[in-house]
Order: C-alpha cells, then sequence, then structure tokens
C-alpha cells in the first residue's frame, strides 16, 4: 500500500508500545499562549502496564517485546525517492536540492550529486547509517539548495524518531515498495 501522508499520522506516530511524556525540572506551568515553561529538560520514553494481582485470579505476565537494557545496534537503510513542491531557493525560481541525512555524529549527504534547476526532483537514492539506541534515535533528513559560491542553504527538513519505529508493531508492516516509477 502507498501512503499519502506521512507515516507517523498513519501509524499514530508509532506510539503503539512506546509513549513519549516530557520530562520537567520543578513544576510544568504553561505561560499565557499555551507553551510549555523553560523548566522542560527531556523526555522520557516507556509504557506501563497493569497487571491483575494473583489474588484476583489471573496469572501475573511478562510483556513481550521489551527492550534489553543496553544499547541496541542497528542498520538504518533511508530511501530517498523524491520531493515535491520545494521552496524556489536561486533567483531563477528553481532550486538545486541535494539531501544530507544525520543520525547523532554520523552525517550523508548527496551533495555530489545535486539536481539543478528543479523543484520536484526525484533522486533515486538510498543512505545507510549504524545507529545505536537509544543514543542516537533521532534521524534528520535535510534538503538544501548547492551554491557554488558562498553557504549552501537548507530549504527544509524534518525529524524521524527511529526508536519509536523500531519497537512498533508496524515496523514490519510497512516501508518503501520493491519497485516505484515517478
Amino acid at each position: 500500500q502507498i501512503y499519502n501522508s506521512e507515516l507517523e499520522n498513519e501509524f499514530d506516530n508509532f506510539e503503539d508500545w512506546l509513549c513519549i511524556f516530557p520530562l520537567h525540572r520543578g513544576k510544568a506551568n504553561e505561560d499565557e499562549d499555551g507553551n510549555e515553561d523553560e523548566h522542560f529538560v527531556g523526555k522520557y520514553k516507556g509504557s506501563f502496564y497493569v497487571y491483575p494481582t494473583e489474588e484476583a485470579g489471573a496469572e501475573p505476565r511478562v510483556s513481550e517485546g521489551i527492550p534489553r537494557n543496553r544499547p541496541i545496534k542497528v542498520l538504518v537503510r533511508v530511501y530517498i525517492v523524491k520531493a515535491t513542491n520545494l521552496s524556489p531557493a536561486d533567483p531563477n525560481g528553481k532550486a538545486d536540492p541535494y539531501v544530507v541525512v544525520t543520525v547523532g555524529q554520523e552525517q550523508k549527504d548527496t551533495k555530489e550529486r545535486y539536481i539543478p534547476k528543479q523543484l520536484n526532483p526525484v533522486f533515486g537514492e538510498v543512505v545507510e547509517l549504524t545507529v545505536s539506541f537509544p543514543m542516537e534515535s533521532e534521524l534528520t533528513v535535510a534538503i538544501f539548495d548547492h551554491d557554488l559560491v558562498g553557504s549552501d542553504d537548507l530549504i527544509g527538513e524534518t525529524k524521524i524518531d527511529l526508536e519509536n519505529r523500531f519497537y512498533s508493531k508496524h515496523r514490519a508492516n510497512c516501508g518503501v515498495a520493491s519497485q516505484y516509477d515517478t
């Protein structure tokens, strides 16, 4: 099945097993605009289970899929198929896009294969990175405009929580088709 929206929208942010809770130092308050204050210090990922006691007549059980209590190394393969409706970044109303994929300290890019004068580029690239959970769980995919003079301009970026996808029951049921045709 081909999804026409972000997979996070289709699969409830892949939070079917792991839930994300904000961590605050002190009391968490909201200001008049509804924004959380500066006491935010990080996030907790986990799940809570309530089991019936043996006195209630049920056997206690252990949840399946609980991660090991040590880092897990995984190979992440990112298929960069295409981008659509990019914002123009050059005076000619076009852009010269390329992709930068980052996880932790590891970064891969397609700068040498940028696509000239295109707002709907078809990249057809694959990038592989080795990641350790839980230390490196956020993947950033950024599209830059290649400039011959000066620094390259950021067109846009998105962040994907790899750890949630890894532990989700949906991880084996969604992905890139074996073939695609533009």
